[in-house]
């Protein structure tokens, strides 16, 4: 078999794909990766293969076809909270090349002119974060991948457990047209406000932005 290029493309803006994603997904000859990601590369003509439903059932699909050169698209970075560990995990590490992509967490904290080397990074995605309130208190900076309501409302009681020392700045669709930043002091803020599925919430220690 041919190794299976895994590729991070980025927070959404094709301004934000590598030179080495690109030249990654012009060699492929089966392109694999959700709606979103397939149209980051509208003049590629490699078969498509769109993920739509469980990952499982499309690394089925490409048992047959590993002797075709086949590149898996993946949001953001591929080494973080990424479904690249799925494909690696099927068809083993050393029939998997990676590349690396810009992740949304590196975006927000640039946005913000911070430093990420010490954040905590926590992704909630379809699950609730196992880290205690006294787990968050270590850290001055905290980043959230928040997909959905319950992320959010169990950052607002984080937020309301911490009391003063903290506060939420939402980054909203990075890198897209729509993009927002936005500012959250209370619990009750947060839990007020609405957001949309790509959002990262950057908790962060009081000073940090002085």
């Amino acid at each position: 078999m041919k190794p299976i290029v895994i590729v991070g493309c980025g927070p959404g803006n094709a301004d934000y794909l590598t030179v080495a994603a690109l030249n990654a997904v012009e060699d492929a000859e089966v392109l694999v990766g959700a709606d979103h990601l397939l149209t980051l590369f509208p003049a590629v003509g490699s078969r498509r293969i769109e993920v739509t439903g469980s990952m499982t059932a499309v690394l089925d699909q490409l048992e047959p076809l590993l002797d075709q050169q086949v590149c898996v698209l993946v949001s953001g970075d591929s080494g973080l909270f990424s479904l690249a560990q799925l494909v690696i995990r099927r068809f083993g590490r050393k029939n998997c090349r990676v590349i690396p992509g810009i992740s949304s967490v590196q975006v927000a904290f640039s946005r913000l002119a911070l430093s990420w080397s010490s954040a905590l990074l926590i992704s909630a995605h379809g699950r609730l974060p196992q880290q205690t309130t006294a787990d968050l208190a270590a850290y001055d900076r905290i980043a959230l991948l928040a997909g959905d309501r319950t992320a959010i409302n169990w950052t607002a009681d984080q937020l309301a457990e911490l009391g003063d020392a903290y506060l939420v700045v939402s980054c909203e669709n990075l890198t897209l047209d729509d993009e927002t930043i936005r500012q959250f002091l209370t619990a009750n803020e947060l839990r007020r406000a609405t957001f949309p599925s790509r959002t990262v919430l950057l908790m962060l220690k009081k000073g940090l932005l002085t």
